[in-house]
Parts: C-alpha cells; structure tokens; sequence
C-alpha cells in the first residue's frame, strides 16, 4: 500500500514541471496578444483660415506601438485649398510625398528605423487658403501602417478625419430703425432685443432715454447671413405694449451692410399665458381645446419648466376644430439656448372666438395646472385628456404656456 502511494507522488512531481512550463507558455501567449491588440488612432484637425494664408498641422498617430513606417493619404477640396509642403515630425522621418492639386490628394510616405511607442507625429502638412470662403473635409487614408519588426507585422488603426475651412474677414452689419405707439407718437425708452432665429443667439439693441431710435451692430458671416430669420422682440417702457417681428436676411442687405430704417410701431399686448403651473409632473402628450378672446399673432410658445429641471414642449399642434385645417405644428429644437421656447416662423395668427384643437408632446417635467379649464382675460384652455410616460391617462392636466 505504501508503494503505491510513493509511486504516485513521483508521478505527480515529475508533472509539476510540465504544469508550469504550460502555465508560463499559456501567459505569455496572452500578453503577446494583448500587445498585438492594440488600436493605433490616425487623426488631422479641424483647420480654419483667413483667405490666402497657409496652416500647417501635424497628422496625429496615437496609441501606437513599435511604428516602424507607414504610407497614407489625405483627400481634399482642391477648389478650397492646396497642400504646399511635408515635413518630418520628431519621431517619423518623410522619405517621400507626392501632391496632385488637381484632383485634391497628397501621398506620404515615412519611417522610423528604431521603432517608437505612443503618440507620435507621423507628418506636418501645410496647407493654403486658394478662395475667399468654403470649407472642405480632410480625408486620411491608410494604404499601410506597420510596426518595425522583421517580417513587419500590420498596426490595427481607427481614422479621424479633419476638415479646413477659410473665415471670410466679418464686416460690421447695422440694424437701426425708429420705435413707435400705435398712434405715431413716437415710443422712447423702449427695449429692443433681436435674436437669429436660426442659431437661437441674442442681442439687445442700445436705445436711449430720450429717443425712439434703436440700433444695433453685427457681425456680417459670423452673426447673421443671407436667409437667416431675425426677430425682433419690442416692448416699451411701462411692458404694456409690445410688438414681435420676424424678418428675413436679403442678399442686397447683406450686401448693403444692413437692414436701414427699419421702424417698429407697439401694439396691445398679443399673447395667451396661463401663468406658471406646479408639481406634480411628468413629461406626456396633451389634447384640448384653445378658444382666444382676442386675435393672438403666435410667433413663440414658451413652456414653463419646473425648478430644476428641462421641461419642454416637443411639439405643439394647432386645428382649426370646425375645418380641420392645421394652423400650427412647430418642434423643439433640442437642449440649445431658449430650448424652453418653440418658435413659430411664419407667425400665426389664431382668431377671436375661434375654437382651436391642441396636442403638445412634452419632455422632462414641464410646470401643469391641474385643473380642467383655465381662463383669464386672453383666453379658455381646456384638458380633453393626458397621457403620461407611463400610460396613465388624466383629464385635468393644462400644460403651463404662453403663446406670443
């Protein structure tokens, strides 16, 4: 019995040392091919020029292990812009490029003879200006990365492309123009505020105490081009009038340096708001009804949003309920600048008495008056029903607005 056990301690110790020799074959086969793993990331930058000038930028290889050599190209817009020169980077040598500002392709070719690892710049590329405006993309092509072993093994990439634009020098574009009351009397003091429509940015024009002129200065390609909607947000100096206006960019004000005399006349307060609501909230769809008590020209409709929070309206529908006709149907514009507020372009007008059908989509948890009805000296706004995020269905939740 006793041999037989010894005879078996000798056969588990002659194999012990085969377990390990596998173990350490086993490791090391797996750090081999975690090193062989890596991804190597190929970059270019989002460039911009004045007209004319040249920019030189580094091709970027990030990540990168035992980089021996490598041939790429980059694509572009010869119309936008030309490469002029190539130069080496502190740790990749060119050995040669090849440019065709015809068809818009450089090729490069370089190396490192001693292998380096990490974040290296595999080339410097100058590129120039050839227009007065545009934009092009930068497009990298690998045609071969490859470490500096031998045989040379390929390094796995993943590619950023850049882009390079020319910014046309700014020229100043003035907005002026004279305030009014409905009588003609001129409106001094007022507060002017003009916002683009289209990038949600805002400005306050400079008024004065004792005049009705108003003015403002932009920026021509930067603030405001052709196409592009401002409006203009008037009220005087008590808040009790007041007076929104859109207006459309022309390529002759464009190129006449701005829109000139352009007089704003205050008119009665146009708009619907049922005031600010409360908790509880969550984001829904709700449908009712709309009936004004006075002509409201629309041109935005503001939610309120609990404290805290990003609550919105997604989308607002109006109908007229006797034709069916769709007189509004305006999206949210995502979390940018007023992202509380839905502009409504061209403005819309909604008739006294006239019985209009909602449904406002919701987002996040937007401020509700928990009652059926609402109405003040603007208008009746009414729940027909409400269904939540969850399914849950209410017919006593007014989503809190207002309609100017």
């Amino acid at each position: 019995m006793k041999e037989k056990y010894n005879a078996r301690v000798i056969r588990i110790q002659k194999l012990v040392p085969t377990i390990i020799l596998l173990t350490l074959i086993f490791l090391f086969a797996f750090a081999i091919t975690q090193g062989f793993d890596t991804t190597a990331i190929v970059s270019i930058g989002n460039l911009t020029s004045a007209p004319g000038e040249t920019v030189t930028a580094p091709i970027f290889i990030n990540n990168v292990e035992t980089y021996g050599s490598g041939t790429m190209s980059i694509t572009y817009d010869p119309v936008v812009v030309h490469v002029t020169d190539v130069s080496s980077g502190p740790d990749s040598t060119v050995t040669a490029w090849n440019v065709d500002n015809t068809i818009g392709v450089v090729k490069i070719s370089a190396w490192n003879m001693q292998g380096v690892t990490g974040d290296i710049i595999f080339a410097n590329v100058t590129f120039k200006a050839v227009r007065n405006a545009g934009s092009t993309s930068l497009n990298l092509s690998i045609i071969k990365l490859r470490d500096y072993f031998d045989p040379p093994n390929d390094i796995l990439t993943t590619i950023k492309n850049g882009s390079f634009s020319i910014l046309r020098p700014s020229a100043p574009f003035l907005i002026h123009g004279y305030v009014f009351y409905d009588s003609d009397t001129a409106c001094n003091n007022s507060c002017v505020s003009i916002t683009n429509a289209n990038t949600r940015r805002k400005w306050s024009a400079k008024t004065n105490h004792n005049y009705n002129y108003y003015q403002l200065v932009l920026a021509s390609g930067f603030d405001v081009i052709k196409d592009e909607i401002l409006q203009f947000e008037v009220t005087g100096p008590d808040g009790k009038l007041s007076n929104i206006t859109n207006h459309t960019v022309t390529r002759d004000e464009i190129n006449k340096g701005g829109i000139y005399n352009f007089n704003i006349t205050l008119k009665l307060l146009n708009i619907f708001d049922t005031g600010s609501g409360t908790y509880p909230s969550i984001s829904g769809v709700h449908i009712g009804n709309f009936t004004p008590k006075h002509d409201i020209e629309v041109h935005q409709i503001y939610t309120y949003p609990c404290a805290g929070t990003g609550g919105h309206s997604e989308r607002v529908i109006f109908r007229d309920s006797e034709t069916g006709e769709e007189k509004i149907n305006a999206s949210w514009n995502g979390y940018q600048s007023d992202y509380h507020t839905i502009t409504i372009s061209p403005p819309v007008n909604l008739l006294k008495k006239h019985i209009y059908n909602y449904k406002i989509i919701t987002g996040s948890y937007p401020q509700i008056i928990h009652n059926q009805t609402y109405e003040n000296d603007d208008g009746i706004i009414t729940c027909s029903s409400f269904i939540d995020a969850n399914g849950r269905s209410y017919n006593n939740w007014i989503p809190a607005i207002k309609m100017e």
